[in-house]
């Protein structure tokens, strides 16, 4: 058995559980997907042993809270996560990462997860949270759909900037929301969102 920190979270449709053994092999097979590989900090070529490490490794990380999104029938239809203390001038925050499995696509699940995570991230641990006072969110400047779905859960555009991800330097979006903010869509500017 894998030791987790993590709540199982329920929504409408979903069941965010931490990742599980059962989950090897469809965390792998999402991961070959390009966009995954683009716009993720997954390793590439993606291997069998990453997201057995992803399972067993990750999910037991006191640093790191890491769900799988689980729709209604059962399949793994994404992951997300909030890496804790990432930030030493604001150690109350943490920095939002997800992906979402092709065939989900499309279909509000990243969104209906982001929800419920934001309000276990930001949620004093007294409440049963992870007691977080600020989230972040950064993408690559062309990764709309993943700007799209921040904005709608409330996230604040803060700029541009350019970090050195895997093949170099890039352009990416960053945003922030608060514990104190409400989770209302937040409007963004079409260069950013697509629109």
């Amino acid at each position: 058995m894998i030791e987790t920190h993590v709540p199982t979270l329920r929504t409408a449709r979903l069941i965010l559980r931490a990742p599980a053994e059962l989950d090897i092999d469809p965390i792998y097979q999402a991961c070959q997907d390009p966009s995954i590989q683009r716009y993720t900090l997954v390793p590439v070529p993606y291997r069998r042993s990453d997201a057995d490490w992803f399972v067993r490794v990750n999910a037991a990380d006191p640093a790191s809270a890491t769900w799988v999104i689980e729709a209604a029938d059962g399949h793994l239809a994404g992951t997300i996560g909030v890496s804790l203390h990432t930030d030493p001038d604001h150690p109350d925050s943490g920095s939002l990462g997800y992906w979402c499995a092709p065939a989900d696509r499309g279909n509000g699940y990243v969104r209906e997860a982001l929800r419920a995570v934001l309000e276990c991230a930001l949620t004093p641990v007294a409440d049963g949270g992870l007691g977080l006072e600020r989230v972040t969110w950064r993408a690559l400047c062309d990764n709309v759909a993943s700007a799209r779905a921040a904005a709608s859960v409330g996230f604040r555009y803060t700029g541009r900037r350019t970090d050195d991800i895997r093949s170099g330097a890039e352009e990416m979006h960053t945003a922030e929301i608060h514990a104190e903010d409400d989770r209302r869509p937040q409007r963004w500017s079409g260069d950013v969102i697509g629109s």
